[in-house]
């Protein structure tokens, strides 16, 4: 198939123009990738499940990126930027969340939790569940000795170097 040379209106053949497609793909797939991930360290934990109805403080945040990428979108002609902004939802999700296992994806229904399956999270994810439970005890207790203290600013801390907003807990 590559021994075709078939030269198309604009003077290149179409093996070029079907390697720049190719090309195209790969980039618009990893600047997708980098961009949410961007998103998950600059936007409230979780944006990714932030739906077009929610009108909380947070979820405005999220709007407004959102409507920023469809400016932007929109001045590159594109046809749909609906589907772009959905397949960065999906990539900022499996970077916070990890991809779906094996073992979950094969989940029989009606199979009870706890089964023998486990969900694969990211470091990422487990560290700020964790953490943000931590934290969230950390600061309903009523009391707290100085090293107590002490853990809960290092645990806020750590929130924040992973990009949580600590206000959003």
């Amino acid at each position: 198939m590559s021994d075709i040379n078939i030269t198309s209106v604009s003077g290149a053949s179409v093996e070029a123009l079907r390697v720049r497609v190719a090309d195209s793909v790969a980039s618009s797939y990893g600047a997708m990738r980098e961009y949410a991930q961007a998103l998950c360290g600059s936007l409230p934990v979780e944006w990714y499940l932030v739906e077009h109805a929610d009108t909380s403080d947070s979820a405005k945040l999220v709007h407004a990126e959102k409507k920023a990428l469809f400016v932007e979108l929109k001045k590159a002609n594109h046809s749909n930027p609906s589907t772009i902004w959905a397949r960065v939802r999906k990539y900022g999700q499996e970077y916070i969340e990890g991809a779906a296992s094996p073992a979950s994806a094969d989940k029989v229904e009606g199979e009870p939790e706890g089964g023998n399956t486990r969900e694969t999270r990211s470091l990422g994810r487990r560290f700020i569940e964790e953490l943000s439970t931590l934290y969230k005890a950390g600061k309903r207790a009523e009391s707290l000795n100085d090293k107590e203290s002490e853990a809960l600013t290092k645990i806020g801390g750590a929130l924040i170097a992973l990009g949580v907003d600590l206000s959003m807990l």
